[in-house]
């Protein structure tokens, strides 16, 4: 016998499911800013067709672990969605990046069916807006997406209710304010790379070097010698005060982490490399990784670290798939030299590139730090834990190393 009370309890319950139920969305094709398959948002990589039948025309796009669908849309100020038809065909590969006007956020696909996501985002001047989409974890499928005026949470839109076809009012991505994109390098080495005509300097540590700073050792590496900065004080400070690399320039080095301490991967925050600037005022560069996410990040001296407030621009990239076992290639660069500057950082050759208006007014550096916090800061030991190898600094950024 079903009791009277449980009756009442599921009707209740079926009465408030529906309530909480959304319409379909009303969307006028006047309010529909862009609605276009994936493969053709501007510039495109790591994108395979795949066959579903649920997809526009049965194919949509399976994305690579380091996939990039970039462009960019002429907005008005006010509030948007973007919206995407999507299907995370295991539920290990649910996982990527949208990043909208420099802000990044990770999605979740439906695992095992198609459905649509929606992330809202506001427009506040009359800039270009460049719209990312990035993958994370491999066979991801995105078909379309599509930007509607209002805003809407995942539940309250369907992409069945995006009416029309349009592409937007696209604009080149050479239009947009700033911008930040995963990239990679034609060539990614093996190796050190020898000295060329833009090399200013080489550190090797095949013999002990002034510039090593508290708990360290050397071992024996792949490439030969190397020092090994251990916990928790562990640091090496090159002097560049005599470099000429204020404008451009590019700094590389070799970096194999404590094995056990699985630094790739785990929640700590650890610092790889700090710019000290040659002058009071200069632009400093700090490159670390927090939580899961490895950052470059250029302030004007002396501001604060956590960013909450002052002149910053900041880029990162995820390294979830690093290998905590081997030697790594890591590289920092930049160009600031025009109107429009630019920094890269790149771990084995993949990482990500960001160009902004003019903010800094390159100054030089006095030195490079290695391995932990900066020396003239008061925060506690963030140690990188491991060995370091094999430095080239050059006068020149990376752009001419990149694959097209």
């Amino acid at each position: 016998m079903i009791r009277r009370s449980s009756v009442v309890a599921i009707v209740f319950a079926i009465v408030a499911g529906f309530a909480v139920c959304a319409p379909a969305a009303q969307i006028s094709e006047d309010d529909v800013m862009l609605k276009t398959e994936l493969e053709s948002w501007g510039r495109t990589s790591g994108l395979t067709p795949a066959g579903h039948p649920e997809a526009s025309g049965g194919v949509a796009m399976s994305m690579s672990s380091d996939a990039v669908a970039v462009g960019a849309l002429q907005l008005p100020p006010g509030d948007y969605t973007l919206v995407i038809w999507q299907y995370a065909p295991a539920g290990d590969a649910d996982g990527f990046f949208v990043e909208i006007a420099g802000e990044r956020t990770r999605l979740l696909g439906t695992i095992g069916s198609w459905g649509t996501l929606a992330l809202p985002f506001t427009v506040r001047d009359n800039a270009g807006v460049a719209i990312t989409i990035i993958g994370q974890e491999p066979t991801m499928t995105i078909d379309r997406i599509a930007v509607v005026r209002g805003t809407y949470k995942t539940g309250e839109i369907d992409f069945a209710d995006i009416p029309g076809e349009t592409a937007g009012d696209r604009i080149g991505l050479d239009q947009v304010e700033r911008l930040a994109t995963p990239r990679k390098l034609a060539a990614a080495p093996e190796a050190p790379l020898p000295p060329d005509e833009n090399t200013v300097l080489t550190q090797d540590f095949e013999a002990e070097c002034p510039g090593v700073v508290g708990e360290h050792r050397w071992i024996d590496g792949p490439f030969g010698q190397a020092l090994v900065l251990d916990m928790p004080d562990g640091r090496f400070d090159l002097d560049t005060s005599a470099l000429d690399i204020g404008e451009q320039g590019t700094v590389e080095w070799w970096v194999k982490t404590r094995e056990a301490a699985r630094i790739w991967w785990d929640q700590g925050w650890h610092y790889f490399f700090h710019a000290e600037p040659a002058k009071e005022g200069g632009t400093q560069l700090d490159f670390d990784k927090h939580i899961t996410t490895m950052a470059l990040t250029a302030t004007l001296d002396g501001e604060p670290y956590e960013l909450a407030e002052g002149v910053n621009e900041r880029m990162q990239f995820g390294v979830g798939n690093v290998s905590n076992e081997d030697w790594h290639h890591v590289l920092v660069s930049w160009d600031m030299r025009g109107d429009r500057q630019y920094l890269w950082v790149m771990v084995d050759g993949v990482g990500t590139e960001k160009f902004f208006p003019r903010t800094f007014e390159p100054s030089g550096f006095a030195r490079f730090e290695f391995g932990n916090t900066p020396s003239d800061w008061s925060v506690p030991y963030l140690c990188m834990d491991g060995a370091i190898d094999a430095i080239r600094v050059s006068n020149a950024s990376v752009a001419d190393r990149l694959e097209d």
